[in-house]
């Protein structure tokens, strides 16, 4: 009974764990980060987002960074992994520069940036999964910084042109064939990792129980 027990407090431990990664992707001790999404036409969506895009086709991201503190300086930086997918249209960055707010910033302020951003036409990169990452630094001064980040969204990107004036991305049908060329990334990955693991410790109770 004592192996069930620890079993037990094991799976609770990492549901805590889980709980907690969820909550501090997007805060930390100086202050949270929450973002949005929305395709042309459609409403916005709490990230993380997992739309299915097509090549060409344009969407809007919007971050509402909250300060906890006083800080000296605030860094805010669009980020992909691997090939190019996204591309900004308009908005304060392009991908991968870092947008920096030398102002002061006060306890409890609050700052919005908005981008306009397309799916590249000319990307190599489809029928996979191409997440859109948001990076974001508090510094307090020069020595004392936080930092957080997580995925605006993970879009699965379809080997389409995306058609102006034609609402195509309410209800998409994927074929067994673009399923089977998913790429899923790293955290994706994780996840899988993590049901397995619990699978595992399930059957283990189960056995401890007979």
């Amino acid at each position: 009974m004592s192996k069930v027990i620890r079993v037990i407090f094991l799976i609770g431990l990492l549901g805590a764990l889980g709980s907690t990664q969820m909550v501090t992707a997007r805060e930390c001790e100086y202050g949270s980060a929450y973002a949005w999404f929305r395709t042309t036409g459609s409403t916005w969506e709490n990230a993380t987002a997992h739309p299915v895009l097509k090549r060409g086709e344009p969407f809007e991201i919007k971050i509402v960074i909250t300060a906890k503190t006083e800080l000296q300086l605030l860094y805010v930086k669009l980020h992909e992994v691997g090939v190019p997918v996204y591309a900004v249209v308009e908005g304060p960055t392009a991908m991968e520069q870092l947008l920096e707010c030398r102002q002061m910033v006060f306890s409890s302020q609050c700052v919005m940036y908005r981008w306009k951003i397309q799916v590249r036409t000319n990307t190599t990169w489809v029928n996979g999964y191409a997440p859109l990452e948001i990076f974001v630094q508090f510094n307090k001064n020069d020595t004392d910084e936080m930092r957080i980040n997580f995925d605006v969204i993970t879009a699965f990107i379809l080997n389409q042109q995306w058609e102006k004036n034609r609402c195509e991305n309410s209800t998409v049908t994927r074929s067994s064939s673009e399923m089977k060329n998913n790429h899923l990334p790293l955290r994706t990955t994780g996840a899988l990792v993590s049901t397995i693991v619990l699978v595992g410790i399930s059957l283990l109770i189960r056995k401890q129980l007979k």
